[in-house]
């Protein structure tokens, strides 16, 4: 091996090492609000073997089927038999959590999952750009501008599906790519996209950006679909225990699938437009956008690259409205593809600098270097890597919780309810989905069980549970900002 190949060599392992360093040690150990706390409690029902949990307080406190809707936490939905309830996210990331957590247990597995994800994708879009004929200065240039990019470092530090959907849409372009070689590649492509569909239906749209990656015979498609097969297999048996169909998923069941509309278009569109440009610079955005010019690579890889992140980022173009510049998650899976292509028209651009502007690798380093710096300013002015002491609250609060209230509690939460459910015995009452001429007589039932009604809710929070839950409310204490109060018993006229 020559002394540059070691360098190069020794510069790639410690980087991936430090990064995977980086991630770990400020990884978040909490889960709340619905999408940490829902996979995670996802995780633990499919680890019991169970798509479903019966809704035990309705049992305990003698009350009627149509009562279920008060009891079901964040991130559930009604379940196929009365008294139930099930997850309405996808099973693929719980899955993930599930097998971490029998692992290495549930104090670790599910605040593992995401980073574990994150590093392997990072290592294995080096390799798709290898694959894709990238120089290999090039090549780890684009997993260091895929690391350092806001959201996926933000995704990548907390139980959220994102990362790991981006992962196996690495996974099966880079397999597809490498089917030319050998056939069981094209099997590892469709057990990868498999996974992907399984982590986020919507990575469906996948598919066509496959089709430009394998070999088009006979024998090829036949092991792609065998390894996607009994991935299919589990998508549709799940749908069908959960929600009663084999093409129904839990976001149908929300009505998630609603939110996608034409009308989203032109907010949308400014929006994604605007953070991309942010995190990147808009030096990536706008080489994809230049990637049909790029005639150095091959017509296949150009419309590989473009037909993949044109999809997702199209795709979600038309879904509901929003500020929050996290939500640009929704584009990880499709993110990889924007920045090969953008190295790919780099990698066509520099030698035709003329003399004058060379050192080409000079200009290169500067580009890479501004590039960078722009990810990694995001990354500190979005307080990213702080994302531990924002979820931490949502564990600590339910813990302090658990420990000063009885066995017999019954917690008004919205926000906190899937946590409740994920670290504590107690039960969970949704103040949202109690009507006004109902509370008396399940305040009489819950009661009559020997139960006592607390509450442990956000500042936002208070006016409306108040109302939701009328009588007299004694303050207990504060962890961060959930608050905990008592309703005290009704006095009894003589």
């Amino acid at each position: 091996m020559s002394r540059r190949f070691v360098f190069f060599l020794a510069l790639a392992v410690g980087g991936f090492l430090l990064y995977a360093a980086v991630l770990f040690s400020n990884a978040s150990f909490a889960v709340g609000g619905s999408d940490s706390s829902g996979y995670a409690n996802t995780a633990r029902l499919l680890a019991r073997g169970k798509v479903a949990q019966r809704i035990e307080a309705l049992d305990r406190f003698g009350l009627p089927d149509s009562a279920d809707r008060v009891f079901i936490p964040l991130a559930f939905v009604p379940g196929p038999e009365p008294r139930t309830m099930t997850p309405f996210y996808p099973a693929g990331f719980p899955l993930h959590i599930a097998a971490l957590s029998l692992l290495l247990g549930w104090n670790l597995g599910p605040y593992l999952a995401s980073p574990v994800a994150a590093f392997a994708c990072v290592v294995l879009m080096y390799f798709l750009g290898r694959e894709l004929a990238l120089p290999r200065g090039l090549a780890l240039a684009g997993s260091a501008l895929l690391a350092a990019c806001a959201v996926f470092v933000s995704q990548a530090l907390q139980p959220m599906s994102d990362v790991t959907a981006a992962l196996w849409c690495v996974a099966a372009i880079l397999a597809a790519l490498r089917a030319r070689r050998r056939v069981a590649w094209s099997a590892a492509a469709g057990a990868a996209f498999g996974m992907a569909v399984l982590v986020r239906p919507t990575s469906a749209i996948l598919f066509p950006a496959l089709l430009l990656a394998l070999p088009m015979r006979p024998r090829h498609l036949a092991a792609f679909a065998a390894g996607g097969v009994p991935l299919a297999a589990v998508f549709f048996a799940y749908n069908a225990a959960a929600y009663g169909h084999p093409l129904r998923t839990g976001w149908g069941a929300t009505g998630h699938l609603e939110g996608f509309a034409l009308r989203h278009f032109p907010a949308r569109f400014l929006h994604y437009g605007d953070w991309l440009a942010r995190m990147f610079s808009p030096l990536v955005p706008l080489g994809w956008i230049a990637l049909p010019a790029a005639r150095g690579a091959p017509l296949r890889h150009r419309l590989l690259l473009m037909c993949w992140f044109g999809a997702f980022f199209l795709l979600y173009c038309f879904y509901e409205p929003y500020d929050t510049w996290w939500y640009t998650r929704f584009l990880l899976p499709g993110i990889p593809a924007m920045i090969l292509g953008a190295l790919l028209v780099a990698r066509d651009v520099l030698p035709r600098l003329p003399a004058e502007a060379r050192p080409r690798r000079v200009i290169a380093a500067l580009l890479l270097v501004t590039v960078l710096a722009v990810g990694v300013d995001q990354t500190n002015d979005l307080r990213v890597v702080r994302v531990d002491e924002d979820q931490a609250v949502h564990r600590e609060s339910c813990l302090w919780a658990g420990e000063r209230l009885p066995e017999k509690a019954a917690v008004v939460a919205i926000e906190m309810s899937g946590a409740l459910l994920f670290y504590t015995r107690l039960v969970p009452v949704r103040y949202d989905r109690i009507r006004p001429e109902e509370f008396p007589r399940l305040r009489e039932r819950v009661e009559a069980a020997g139960y006592r009604w607390f509450a442990l809710i956000m500042p936002h929070e208070a006016k409306v549970a108040a109302a939701a839950v009328p009588g007299e409310w004694t303050f207990l204490g504060e962890q961060g900002p959930m608050s905990l109060w008592r309703l005290e018993p009704e006095p009894r006229h003589r």
